[in-house]
């Protein structure tokens, strides 16, 4: 409830607030309290969600009246400072954050990266690749020495040597060589750099485009992603799969551990053969389950969840594409065994809205919204004359003086930037400014890598500077978005006005009217008249199994037997009667209402209703009177808030002075 208050709140900020500053000979139309309102203050305020066309005057004065009480409302909130209060500010600041964020991205590299996503999503490619580990905040001879081994590896396949084999001898990716037993026997074929089909999103984005940018066919120039170099073979490149739901048989590789050569390839040969034998049953009308069963196989057909092109092996998809729902796939070999699908349902790639709007939401969730990021940071950086500072006359740099100065400590937590005390140098200048090493110094000490275990704190302090460069230019373009952009400015104004009187609001009214339980209940005593219970009927409501026990009922209430007597009797031997003590009043119980005639309750003692054989037996005719609060309560309370709103508008109106130009706000219809 109070979540939808706030809302309707933020809606009336947004109603009633402008964004327009005053303008040369712009008149003055109000002045309340200490607040001056201009003419075009007041038409942008109100052309922000009406339209002046058509409008009369009675339409403004209404307006003009929800505008004054709002903007002295929040004057009030200015008056009782609630802007210092904790909880109202770290509100009012995420706010901001969110607001802030389409601020500080690169808008055209945003819509360059969806269109790239968009195109993307229309293709799957396969891929294999080779790595070579090294971090991103690697020190500078490791990333060199991990490029030229990488380039090595190029070389040796563009002369020849298979991608696969070399992978699986030089790969830092262990998936891409055989997992051994202690005894040497194969427990996993490696995939030798396969990574199967994949489509937009399903992986890092570094590597993505990497994939994306080489020809089906070639092997890429080294890769640079978090994990290291890679080079990325193309294998294919197909009209995106969608999503798949199957039925699958399944008949798995013989995995009886010591198998002879000889053994293993007459194992094989016969699963081979069976299923081809399958699916030439299949091709002839044969069901999936009949073709199954004619060969013996234990393996019942599987269901397969809704799967896209990166969910299983990248032989299994190959066969897959082309299909349509209905259709049964040719033989498939995988390293689990052989495969036949029957293709359920088939959900295209679709490209609309819903499409877009979806995908705007992942890449904010995913790395390459860094690369909006990146780029808004690189353009500040230039346009505010960013430069390194570093002294070549001196052996060391200003961030290489941090290696001997930083130690473990930092990892728990612990380090005191008093260990820094004597560096002095300057670091980078930004923004008519010089960071100096005392700065980068105390983001350390406020950073620390709380938790981290088994790091090299070269490539951490690096990294740390990294993100003391990143926060520094980001925190100054954040600091002037309201000078810079008045929309923002005003969004914010709408936000921080919303949130102070949603809080004055709970204490003057809301709040109030919950926890005031003694004003509640005075009110209830002024208002409890208007809330009366109608005429009900205080009755006997007896219910029959049949005609012949209504009549002996009916009977027994023209004699005017007490209601525990007739129940004694009627149930003496077996359940013929039910009887509850019932007050109504009309059409507040449909089945009473068709028994009761309500225009003759004062002549008639009992009805019958000679269909259902169901009888009332009036006890008492209740005259209107008033409803208890606890079952009134929530009206009580809402209508407690009117009172308690009413009564703060006219103390509000009598504390300050209100002056309104109703005839030039008019000429604005006119």
């Amino acid at each position: 409830m109070k979540a939808m208050i706030k809302s309707i709140l933020f809606g009336l900020v947004s109603m009633v607030f402008s964004s327009v500053y005053a303008q040369t000979a712009d008149p003055v139309v109000m002045k309340l309290g200490k607040e001056e309102i201009t003419l075009s203050n007041f038409k942008n305020t109100y052309q922000k969600n009406n339209d002046l066309k058509g409008k009369t005057e009675q339409d403004l004065r209404e307006y003009i009246a929800l505008y004054i009480n709002f903007r002295l409302k929040c004057a009030e909130t200015e008056a009782l400072k609630l802007d210092t209060i904790v909880a109202l500010r770290e509100e009012l600041a995420g706010y901001r954050k969110q607001a802030a964020e389409k601020y500080l991205t690169d808008k055209e590299v945003s819509d360059k990266i969806l269109e790239e996503a968009l195109e993307r999503m229309k293709w799957d490619i396969r891929v294999s690749h080779i790595l070579k580990s090294v971090s991103l905040d690697a020190l500078p001879a490791d990333t060199l020495e991990a490029y030229n081994t990488i380039m090595k590896i190029r070389n040796r396949i563009l002369k020849g040597e298979s991608f696969a084999e070399v992978a699986a001898k030089e790969s830092d990716d262990l998936s891409a060589r055989d997992k051994k037993s202690a005894g040497g026997e194969v427990i996993r074929k490696g995939n030798g750099g396969d990574l199967g089909y994949f489509t937009v999103f399903d992986l890092i984005y570094s590597f993505e485009t990497g994939a994306y940018n080489t020809p089906v066919g070639e092997v890429s120039m080294p890769v640079r992603t978090e994990f290291g170099y890679h080079l990325i073979f193309v294998q294919d490149k197909k009209s995106a799969l969608g999503k798949i739901k199957g039925t699958q048989i399944l008949i798995p590789h013989n995995n009886t551990p010591n198998l002879t050569a000889s053994e293993k390839a007459k194992s094989a040969a016969a699963i081979e053969e069976k299923i081809n034998n399958i699916y030439t049953d299949i091709q002839q009308g044969m069901t999936l389950e009949d073709a199954v069963k004619k060969q013996n196989i234990s393996e019942k057909p599987g269901q397969l969840p809704l799967f896209g092109s990166n969910r299983f092996e990248g032989d299994f998809i190959k066969g897959l594409y082309g299909l349509k729902a209905g259709d049964v796939s040719k033989p498939l070999h995988t390293s689990f065994g052989w495969h036949i699908v029957k293709i359920d349902e088939v959900q295209p790639v679709v490209f609309d809205e819903e499409t877009r709007s979806f995908t705007k939401n992942r890449i904010l969730r995913d790395t390459r919204s860094n690369k909006s990021k990146e780029a808004f940071i690189e353009r500040i950086k230039k346009e505010n004359n960013f430069k390194e500072l570093i002294d070549k006359k001196i052996k060391t740099t200003p961030l290489s003086d941090f290696y001997d100065v930083v130690d473990t400590s930092i990892l728990s937590g612990d380090w005191n930037f008093s260990q820094a005390d004597h560096l002095n140098r300057n670091m980078f200048f930004f923004a008519g400014k010089n960071y100096t090493q005392q700065d980068f110094a105390r983001y350390l000490y406020r950073n620390q890598f709380q938790g981290m275990k088994d790091v090299d704190l070269k490539i951490l302090i690096n990294h740390a500077y990294r993100q003391f460069i990143e926060t520094t230019v980001v925190g100054y373009e954040d600091a002037l978005l309201e000078e810079k952009y008045p929309e923002f400015a005003s969004l914010m104004k709408e936000y921080k006005e919303g949130i102070l009187l949603y809080e004055l609001s709970e204490r003057k009214v809301w709040k109030k009217a919950e926890l005031d339980t003694v004003g509640l209940e005075n009110y209830y005593q002024s208002i409890k008249s208007n809330h009366l219970y109608p005429v009900r009927l205080k009755a006997e409501y007896f219910r029959c199994t049949d005609e012949a026990a209504k009549n002996k009922l009916v009977s027994m209430v023209k004699k005017g037997v007490s209601a525990d007597k007739i129940m004694a009797k009627m149930n003496k031997k077996s359940i013929t009667l039910v009887m509850d003590t019932v007050t109504y009043w009309q059409e507040q119980n449909k089945q009473f209402d068709n028994i009761v005639d309500w225009t003759r309750i004062n002549e008639i003692k009992y009805f019958v209703d000679h269909t259902e054989n169901e009888l009332v037996r009036i006890l008492e005719i209740l005259q209107p009177s008033p409803k208890p609060l606890n079952e009134i309560k929530g009206i009580v309370v809402s209508d407690y808030q009117n009172m308690l709103e009413k009564e703060w508008i006219e103390d509000i109106h009598k504390n300050n002075s209100i002056w309104v130009d109703y005839n030039t706000i008019f000429s604005l219809i006119k």
